[in-house]
């Protein structure tokens, strides 16, 4: 039986609801930083010689909130009647948002393992986007080349990057008196299978094994869940006394 294919129509319906749900989420975590509740996660700088230390912080909840206010964005932008007939307004919107939604989300990740330099989250946020633009790229390219294995096999060695040197101090962490805690090396994992999820969906399309209208429906799917799992990481990481009355 032959599966019923997913129209633009019902496509852009897809992207505005999920626009929508991405907004509930943001809102929820403005609420939380707007309460004071969040953790604020350092930023350092540090010299051989010594230097300034931590000089900033970073708002997790409002970190987070960032992330789905620009998938909002993207979902909004092909939800428009005006934008959601041509394939490269799509695929561009998903690109934008996956490159900074992930690298954002990179981020924070690394910063709540314990990593604090800002040099090496600079890294970690620039890898990370910039291997989504190596996946731009190779789905820009004639179906051919889409087709072959080694531009995306780049992209995706890039992109494991970050998450490799997150995995370094999540794991020299554990040897550490104060580890980060459980709630954050489980969501860890949670957000990095979501990440890789993204990519093996970008990888379908590419050799013609799923369409793209049903593509930005798993997107959507796996954006709304990485920002449950960054609302679960807020909360369960918030002050309890900012959030209960």
């Amino acid at each position: 039986m032959s599966v019923p294919r997913v129209s633009m129509e019902d496509n852009r319906i897809v992207h505005g609801v999920a626009a929508g749900a991405s907004l509930v989420i943001a809102l929820a975590l403005v609420t939380v930083a707007l309460a004071q509740a969040s953790p604020l996660l350092p930023v350092a700088l540090t010299f051989r010689l010594g230097g300034p230390g931590v000089f900033a912080s970073v708002d997790l909840a409002l970190a987070a909130a960032v992330v789905m206010i620009v998938a909002a964005l993207a979902r909004l932008a092909v939800a428009l009647p005006s934008a959601g007939g041509r394939r490269v307004t799509v695929v561009g919107a998903r690109m934008l948002e996956l490159s900074q939604t992930s690298a954002i989300t990179v981020f924070l990740v690394a910063q709540l393992n314990g990593v604090v330099e800002a040099g090496t989250l600079i890294l970690v946020y620039a890898i990370a986007a910039s291997a989504v633009g190596v996946l731009w790229m190779h789905s820009r390219a004639p179906q051919p080349v889409q087709r072959s294995a080694w531009p995306y096999s780049l992209g995706a060695a890039v992109a494991v990057v970050p998450w490799g040197i997150v995995a370094l101090y999540q794991i020299a962490g554990l040897i550490t008196p104060t580890p980060a805690p459980a709630l954050v090396r489980v969501l860890t994992i949670v957000l990095l299978v979501l990440a890789a999820a993204s990519w093996v969906v970008e990888r379908l399309v590419h050799r013609g094994q799923l369409e793209r209208a049903r593509a930005e429906l798993a997107h959507v799917i796996l954006q709304v869940g990485t920002g449950i799992a960054l609302v679960l990481l807020v909360v369960g990481l918030a002050r309890p006394s900012a959030l209960l009355p």
